[in-house]
């Protein structure tokens, strides 16, 4: 008979506490490679099933009609018009958000721009994985070195919407860049100079399998309130889940002074102590 706490939670209403607890024991067995591999299959899969379900219905249609059929399924909100593909290597579309990070890793490194991956990644990572349809990642950086980091991208095949440079410079906080070969789409968010943000920034951590810095990522602790933070509005049931994932699977080896600190300055302390309870903490 397993033993947890009052109120434990499990992931998925249809399953069964004894089921999750097992779950998560069989995770923490497995290393961080196997982790980021799992990671990466399940995004995959996802695009693999979603071409597949697109030439089914289009079993006539040319390969660049297929693709542009796959770019508004992947893309979904995200798409624009004004987006132009290249390529007709179907393999070359299902990359996952792993890869893309790795990608992004090279390229914000070259130009020394710090960045961290956060959102469905990192929870994937800390905790349970899941599918993810984008990248997130912050950065720091001036406004003077965007269009650096801008031409960067675009010289490596990435595209932002049209009018998103000149919106970065005085307003917006948000960069979207796709790429127009494998299609893998990303959120890049621009760190502001908050307590939390620089805090978050400075305890990030690079992930390292067999010897190679593959990305950095923001630490299990800051995934666990920035998600508590974003589901504070939003009710978000995928961003709670995320949470009770990081929780179960990390455990003790959280610096739970921390996270009361900024859940108590972000306004989320009951929240985290209602996660505590439900991840049986």
């Amino acid at each position: 008979m397993i033993q947890v706490k009052p109120g434990y939670r499990p992931q998925a209403s249809d399953n069964s506490i004894e089921a999750d607890v097992y779950l998560f024991d069989q995770l923490r067995q497995l290393s961080l490679k196997q982790r980021l591999e799992q990671a990466a299959m399940l995004d995959r899969t996802v695009k693999k099933l979603s071409l597949i379900g697109i030439k089914w219905r289009s079993k006539k249609a040319a390969i660049t009609e297929v693709r542009d059929h796959f770019c508004r399924a992947v893309l979904a909100e995200k798409f624009t018009p004004d987006f132009q593909p290249i390529g007709t290597d179907e393999m070359m579309w299902i990359q996952d958000s792993v890869a893309l990070a790795q990608q992004l890793h090279s390229l914000l490194e070259s130009i020394n721009i710090p960045y961290y991956v956060g959102g469905g990644v990192a929870s994937s990572i800390h905790g349970e994985a899941r599918s993810t349809r984008n990248l997130d990642l912050a950065i720091q950086i001036s406004i003077q070195e965007i269009d650096r980091l801008i031409i960067t991208l675009e010289n490596a095949g990435f595209y932002g919407p049209a009018g998103a440079v000149e919106d970065l410079k005085p307003r917006s906080q948000l960069l979207n860049i796709t790429h127009t070969e494998t299609i893998a789409n990303a959120d890049i968010y621009i760190a502001d100079n908050t307590p939390f943000a620089l805090s978050q920034m400075s305890r990030r951590q690079l992930v390292e399998v067999e010897g190679t810095a593959n990305f950095w990522i923001a630490s299990p602790e800051d995934t666990i309130v920035q998600k508590l933070f974003w589901a504070k509005n939003s009710r978000s049931e995928k961003q709670w889940r995320d949470v009770l994932g990081i929780l179960k699977l990390q455990g003790l080896n959280l610096d739970r002074d921390y996270l009361q600190e900024w859940a108590h300055r972000l306004g989320v302390l009951d929240a985290l102590t209602q996660a505590l309870t439900e991840a049986g903490i």
